[in-house]
């Protein structure tokens, strides 16, 4: 389920093992995912992996767990140290990759230059590669079709529940192992920086079957320019070095990228505004796009609002990307706890490559273990919203403030206010309830455990924690 690069990597390994394997995409393949948004949001494709001189997997897992707070899951983080470096170099040649730095660079937080700075060398769509290397291996791509719900039997997955685009006609598909490669939370969010597609379908799908989830509350945010459709990042560099003014005063020098963005967040809450004025020759650290929009080439500053980024928890997984459930798999932003309270920067596509694989691996051995699923079992989908266009606006009006800062009160009235919209009792589903419901599940999920853990600690900390940008 999901065709990013962590469901791409995962169905040519299967294939090469000789599975019959069919992706399900929401989307047009290659494109349904945060993968493809990865050139588009920042100027450049950062891997950021062990590979200077003096650093190692021991020095890189130090830093992951420093960012990690003991919130990530046992041996995540530790698979991640070992095979970073291979994965990074592997992915410059497989999404023909053009590096722009003779060397690695340093990036805000990091003890040594790991971070790898590269271009698409032709501008294709990043995942191209992968696209015809799948088709070649046989792979059976579905696009445009939303799975809405698992089947399950006697504690193990046997296929999944599927809409195709414009259709109200479920299609029934049987699976000895189903992959859950379908991207983060981000679109949870009214304003996030991934596709639409990427609105937690993990959390909802899991959540509904009763997998065990892994700290969904913990999601990254970064600032962002604030007129749509497209929210750029103006980069890391280019808001620590300029000037960023918020409801009228400039906020201090300084900060991490982790303050800045809540102290954003909170002014955005007071109904203030915040803006970003490069520092004196800083306008080169500025995408493109930004520079170039009118309010910078008229004023020569940007507006900036807060943009859900980056799903760190998710479904719970152990180190060959297994969930709870026998027979169901995560990885990639979908997968929660590899990294913990904060994500290391440049390393998402390192997590998809890495994991997407494991898990795969892990879904051959098991599948021969356990034999050919069952057939039928009980049909786990997201509860259906009874006016699906309302669900959407109120989880608007709701979440919209919640992105980076979660004040207790304002949780706990937002979980209990989902909790009495009512559902649809006919049974039947069509794209647009399917899709408010996926929305509405994976938000109470992020809520629920943010109420609970925010009771348990009796404060209200922050709601998302960037970690340096993409």
């Amino acid at each position: 389920m999901g065709s990013g690069l962590a469901g791409l990597v995962a169905a040519l390994e299967l294939a090469a093992e000789g599975w019959r394997v069919e992706v399900l995409s929401a989307g047009r393949a290659g494109r349904d995912g945060a993968t493809h948004r990865v050139h588009a949001l920042a100027p450049w494709v950062l891997l950021t992996s062990p590979c200077a001189r003096g650093d190692g997997p021991d020095a890189f897992l130090a830093d992951l767990k420093g960012r990690g707070r003991g919130l990530e899951r046992a041996g995540l983080a530790e698979v991640l140290a070992v095979e970073a470096h291979a994965a990074a170099r592997e992915l410059v040649e497989m999404l023909d990759l053009l590096p722009l730095d003779p060397g690695p660079v340093t990036i805000p937080g990091d003890t040594h230059p790991r971070g790898l700075r590269c271009l698409l060398r032709d501008r294709h769509v990043m995942l191209a590669p992968l696209l015809t290397r799948c088709a070649r291996a046989g792979v059976h791509l579905r696009e445009r079709t939303l799975v809405v719900g698992l089947r399950v039997r006697e504690g193990r997955v046997t296929g999944v529940a599927a809409l195709a685009r414009g259709s109200v006609e479920l299609v029934e598909i049987a699976a000895d192992a189903v992959l859950l490669a379908c991207g983060g939370s981000g679109r949870v969010f009214p304003v996030a920086t991934g596709p639409r597609w990427c609105r937690g379908s993990g959390l909802a799908l899991g959540s509904a079957a009763g997998v065990l989830l892994h700290r969904p509350e913990l999601t990254q945010a970064l600032p962002v320019t604030a007129t749509p459709p497209l929210h750029f990042f103006p980069t890391s560099a280019a808001l620590l070095a300029g000037r960023i003014d918020v409801g009228g005063r400039r906020m201090p020098q300084g900060l991490d990228l982790d303050a800045t963005t809540t102290e954003i967040a909170k002014a955005l809450q007071g109904g203030a505004t915040a803006f970003l004025e490069p520092a004196e020759g800083g306008s080169a650290l500025l995408p493109d796009c930004v520079r170039e929009c009118a309010m910078f080439r008229s004023e020569g500053r940007v507006a900036l609002t807060v943009a859900s980024h980056h799903g760190i928890g998710g479904v719970a997984i152990d180190s060959w990307g297994r969930t709870s459930l026998t027979g169901l798999y995560a990885c990639g932003e979908a997968a929660g706890g590899v990294q913990g309270r904060r994500r290391m920067m440049g390393t998402g596509l390192l997590e998809a490559l890495i994991f997407g694989r494991r898990a795969a691996r892990a879904a051959c051995r098991d599948s021969v273990r356990l034999g050919p699923a069952l057939s039928a079992g009980e049909l786990k989908i997201p509860p259906i919203p009874a006016d699906p266009a309302a669900c959407e606006r109120a989880l608007d009006a709701l979440l919209g403030p919640l992105v980076a800062w979660r004040p207790a009160e304002a949780v706990t009235a937002a979980v209990s206010e989902i909790g009495r919209w009512s559902v649809s009792a006919c049974g039947g589903v069509d794209e647009r309830g399917a899709l408010a419901g996926i929305r509405r599940q994976a938000a109470l999920a992020i809520l629920s455990s943010e109420q609970t853990r925010s009771q348990a600690s009796g404060s209200s900390p922050p709601a998302s924690v960037a970690a340096g940008g993409v």
